[in-house]
């Protein structure tokens, strides 16, 4: 019995023709889902620590700050969208300074 894979739960078929490579097309594929999978994954991981280098340097000494860098973490996407551009930019017209030394100030 085959297993399937523990990635993305797909049976392999170990007897088809070389295709790509002299790799056969479902271990292609799998390759293939898997390093979109981990790329899906390391891109959003880059914009969630990005708003939250936004949002820690754009609430320095602010007692709220705590609370925004970690809504800023968990929804990076939407905290850069609506708070950062809709709100702070284009309503309030204000924009932050941002630190190139130090990305993530405490």
């Amino acid at each position: 019995m085959v297993q399937p894979h523990w990635l993305t739960g797909e049976t392999l078929d170990e007897n088809t023709t070389p295709w790509v490579l002299g790799v056969n097309k479902s271990y292609f594929m799998l390759g293939i889902k898997s390093a979109g999978m981990f790329l899906l994954l390391f891109v959003i991981l880059t914009i969630n620590f990005l708003a939250l280098s936004v949002s820690l340097q754009c609430n320095k000494g602010k007692p709220n700050r705590l609370f925004s860098a970690i809504y800023a973490f968990f929804f990076g996407p939407i905290y850069l969208f609506v708070n950062y551009y809709s709100v702070r930019l284009m309503s309030k017209g204000e924009s932050c300074e941002f630190s190139t030394t130090n990305p993530f100030p405490l």
